[in-house]
């Protein structure tokens, strides 16, 4: 790509460049909610309150930060960690919300929203050596098939199946879930029997409606008293279909509960509602939540401490095209820093320092519609859409 170096041009660029807010930055930001931790439960006893709320906050923050832990990290990965003394989880906590809670004499139970320093806990990895991702995937839309009954059902009905999916809670890890409304566009866009042929045309057609990077067909069969067996075809826009079984055993409920006794609302909070879905049912969609997180956080995760770095051309038709690009470069954590080696009416020439390797970066810009490829002066970058 030919580059004009006139200082006219040159000056033009760059003071079009800061007007807009687009001085690329020294280090991406973003990602901050996925390092928030929610609904964290403590119930803890102490010869005072002020002293049981004390350790219920501190124990909140030693639960939070093992979730958190688990998140960004493969399964296993915690087993090899050992204990982390309070005090180090003390200095990665940045702040923390009472959702709700409850206190007598000697008793706090609470439930807490714990709000981790992403720089912070990123030098916790580096220090330890922890391998852990921090990329978001696209959204999975699940498309849930409800096979308990004499024959499959979609959106015919409103079946248990669909609702326990409808009813999961935010989860705030890597890969988000998106679960179809059920009216007449997803009707008009997919069938049953097309869900469970696994008809490419129709689930691009009701993913990208959604703004979904990848579609679900979740069959389950069996009945919750005796037990599920979980059938997922995971179809990606491009490439082949992935599919898996999982099996979910019967899971006793748990009776709605009062407040213990003795204890007192403080009203930071209403209390949860009772559980209205089925649990065999909701463990079953919790793991098949946790296997997609799983499977993108193998496929996803770098070396904590390890940078590598390309020159890459930026091809961009006009300064929204710029602005773009640069918008969705600053929301990759895997990005470290960009700079702007040369501009031109067409395009620009960065220098890109990354986490992890070229695939692993790929990965990442495809994520925010980012296409990195084999130009004819080395790698190019540009808007998929």
């Amino acid at each position: 790509m030919p580059v004009l170096r006139t200082p006219a041009l040159r000056k033009s660029l760059s003071a079009v460049l800061l007007a807009a807010g687009l001085a690329l930055p020294a280090a991406a930001q973003g990602g901050n909610d996925l390092f928030t931790v929610r609904d964290v439960s403590v119930d803890i006893a102490a010869a005072s309150p002020a002293a049981a709320r004390d350790q219920g906050v501190r124990e909140a923050q030693r639960k939070a930060f093992n979730l958190l832990f688990d998140r960004l990290t493969v399964d296993g990965t915690r087993a090899g960690l050992g204990d982390v003394p309070a005090d180090s989880i003390d200095r990665m906590v940045g702040s923390f919300e009472v959702q709700e809670e409850r206190t007598s004499a000697t008793r706090y139970v609470g439930r807490l929203a714990i709000r981790f320093n992403p720089v912070a806990v990123r030098d916790f990895m580096r220090v330890h050596g922890v391998a852990y991702a921090e990329v978001m995937s696209k959204p999975v839309l699940v498309i849930p098939v409800d096979q308990t009954g004499d024959a499959p059902v979609l959106w015919q009905a409103e079946t248990a199946w669909r609702q326990a999916w409808a009813d999961l809670a935010p989860q705030g890890g890597l890969v988000p879930v998106i679960v179809p409304y059920g009216e007449a566009p997803d009707v008009a866009d997919i069938g049953v029997d097309q869900a469970l042929s696994g008809d490419g045309e129709a689930l691009r057609r009701i993913a990208e409606r959604y703004g979904a990077g990848e579609a679900a067909v979740v069959v389950a069969t069996g009945s919750p008293a005796q037990g599920l067996t979980i059938n997922v075809a995971l179809h990606p826009m491009g490439g082949a279909p992935e599919h898996f079984t999982l099996t979910q055993s019967p899971v006793a409920g748990d009776p709605a509960g009062t407040a213990p006794s003795g204890l007192v609302d403080t009203g930071q909070a209403e209390a949860a509602a009772p559980l209205t879905v089925d649990p065999t049912l909701r463990a079953a969609v919790e793991a098949v939540t946790h296997r997609l997180e799983e499977r993108w956080t193998a496929a996803s995760v770098i070396q904590a401490g390890t940078e590598s770095g390309m020159t890459v051309t930026v091809s961009f038709t006009d300064r929204e095209g710029w602005l773009e690009t640069r918008k969705r470069l600053a929301s990759l954590p895997i990005i470290t820093r960009a700079t702007v080696v040369s501009l031109s009416r067409e395009g620009a020439s960065l220098d890109l320092r990354h986490k992890g390797g070229l695939e692993q970066l790929r990965t990442a810009l495809a994520q925010r519609d980012l296409l990195l490829e084999d130009g004819p002066e080395g790698p190019a970058l540009r808007l998929a859409r």
